[in-house]
């Protein structure tokens, strides 16, 4: 029997196609209702498959949450730039950095949030190795700070933490529209450089 031409390559790329969107529902079920209480049956019917279907991709309920520490967050901390001051602005634009990338990977850290509770140690592992990148980012961009650095960074991270937290609780599902507004976003921003001790030619206006 002859194959059609392109057949060939259409069913890997279909599978992909199913395997992505499993992942996908099953990230939006475990940050939102936690592992334990979502089923393998309730993942593959928002994803209109058996359970054996699902099954075929992902052997155990834990396979398909290993599957999804493997994804891992999307997008990158912008890199700093030699020699550049820190400034009012600069800090400005890292919180808003922060928040693009936090509305970007929402339903992940929810995620890891919740298996960090579960006393999860592959989720509390990815935690501190993603709070770890974020804080070496950071040190470049706060370099100029000179031996004040260190505590600075720590400050700009746990005010950020903070306020996102509870714009979180304020808003819940509705948080990755809400983190984005430029209203939001600025008045985050102005909260973090209020934090900031700059020098006085950096914070004179």
């Amino acid at each position: 029997m002859r194959r059609e031409p392109g057949r060939r390559g259409a069913e890997p790329a279909r599978r992909d196609e199913t395997r992505g969107r499993i992942l996908a529902v099953a990230m939006d079920a475990f940050a939102r209702d936690g592992f334990d209480r979502t089923s393998v049956r309730s993942i593959a019917r928002r994803c209109g498959l058996s359970d054996a279907a699902v099954f075929y991709y992902f052997p155990t309920k834990r396979h398909l949450l290993e599957a999804l520490w493997n994804e891992g967050p999307s997008g990158e901390f912008p890199r700093a730039e030699p020699d550049v001051p820190l400034t009012p602005e600069r800090v400005g634009e890292l919180v808003i950095a922060t928040m693009r990338l936090s509305a970007r990977n929402f339903t992940y850290v929810r995620l890891v949030a919740r298996e960090v509770l579960r006393s999860d140690m592959t989720a509390t592992a990815l935690r501190n190795a993603s709070r770890a990148r974020w804080r070496q980012a950071l040190h470049e961009h706060f370099a100029s700070a000179g031996p004040r650095a260190s505590d600075l960074v720590e400050l700009f991270m746990a005010a950020v933490t903070g306020y996102l937290l509870r714009l979180e609780i304020e808003t819940g599902d509705d948080y990755p529209q809400a983190v984005l507004k430029p209203e939001i976003q600025a008045r985050v921003a102005r909260a973090v450089q209020d934090l900031i001790p700059f020098p006085a030619a950096a914070s004179a206006p």
